[in-house]
């Protein structure tokens, strides 16, 4: 309450006093509040820019060029990419697996777009079953598959009636470069073994 009252004080003694700084002239000439423009500073005039016009005339002509002859001899044909192995669209989610579980394994599905880059697949079990300790390990499934479109693999070494998700990655050559990365594909939803 007591800031109440000082704050109720200071407005009783500013706001006269605020008033009173308005109403007055303060020592202002008619020439100071002259708002006309005529005091104003005028650092250059300016034109109005004129409105594009079309300008009638001939082109002139361009000088003709001969183009160098072409090579003579037969081109070699390449051979058209198969139309089943054009790679899918990219997306922003990592989805695409097929799993068809079993009591001890899984058959795990998904499309390779071929391409010469692509050393192999990796595909792993990660288990749901969290556990205290040390958890259950899969280990990685390889696959090197020759044709494109969609491939399988089977990941075996699961638990009975255990959730699992199932993840695909991708080792690729690097263009330019020695050496490959990896990158995970696909990936599946959890699924449980029977």
């Amino acid at each position: 309450m007591l800031g109440y009252r000082k704050s109720a004080a200071l407005t009783l003694i500013a706001l006269p006093l605020l008033l009173g700084a308005c109403s007055s002239s303060s020592g202002r000439t008619e020439e100071d509040t002259d708002r006309s423009g005529a005091n104003w500073i005028v650092v250059s005039e300016g034109n109005a820019t004129p409105s594009p016009s079309e300008t009638m005339g001939t082109a002139s002509p361009t000088p003709s060029t001969t183009l160098p002859a072409l090579p003579t001899g037969t081109a070699t044909p390449t051979a058209a990419p198969d139309p089943s192995c054009t790679p899918r669209r990219q997306t922003t989610m990592i989805n695409g697996v097929g799993v068809v579980p079993s009591s001890t394994s899984a058959v795990v599905t998904w499309y390779h777009p071929g391409g010469s880059d692509i050393v192999d697949y990796r595909i792993t079990a990660i288990s749901q079953d969290l556990r205290v300790g040390a958890q259950e390990e899969v280990g990685w499934t390889r696959s090197a598959p020759e044709v494109c479109g969609e491939v399988s693999a089977t990941v075996s070494g699961l638990s009975a009636g255990t959730p699992y998700v199932f993840s695909v990655d991708v080792v690729k050559t690097r263009k330019g470069m020695d050496g490959t990365y990896t990158t995970t594909v696909a990936r599946s939803g959890v699924v449980s073994t029977t």
